[in-house]
């Protein structure tokens, strides 16, 4: 019986390798959302740049506002707003949106810091 066992094992412990080691295993990876970081400078009504690029997918947007004004980050294409962060002061929030290759519209949705220059653009590739 125990010569018929190590046999056994010895097969359950090869299929376990090989179902780990197919395509599928990895499928994880490939939907793990690239990170976008933007950020809201401690003074004035700015964030650090105004060209941001990212790959077509999930897209995780990752906002620090180091200014104790309120801020967000709304994304737009056309007059389409697709989402956006909560709006914060001081502290960092993130969300996560799925995007097609283009050309998109950040800004501040807080009234006036868009017209203010808070604002750019994303382009997904």
């Amino acid at each position: 019986m125990r010569k018929l066992l190590s046999p056994l094992v010895a097969l359950i412990a090869v299929s376990a390798v090989a179902v780990s080691l197919t395509p599928g295993a990895f499928a994880a990876n490939r939907t793990s959302p690239s990170v976008v970081r933007l950020t809201a400078v401690a003074s004035g009504l700015a964030y650090n740049t105004k060209k941001l690029t990212a790959k077509a997918g999930r897209i995780k947007l990752v906002f620090r506002n180091l200014s104790p004004l309120k801020h967000d980050v709304r994304l737009a294409q056309g007059r389409r707003v697709l989402g956006g962060t909560k709006t914060i002061s001081t502290g960092t929030t993130s969300v996560i949106l799925t995007l097609k290759k283009g050309r998109y519209h950040f800004y501040c949705s807080v009234p006036g810091h868009e017209a203010a220059g808070m604002s750019g653009y994303l382009t997904v590739t």
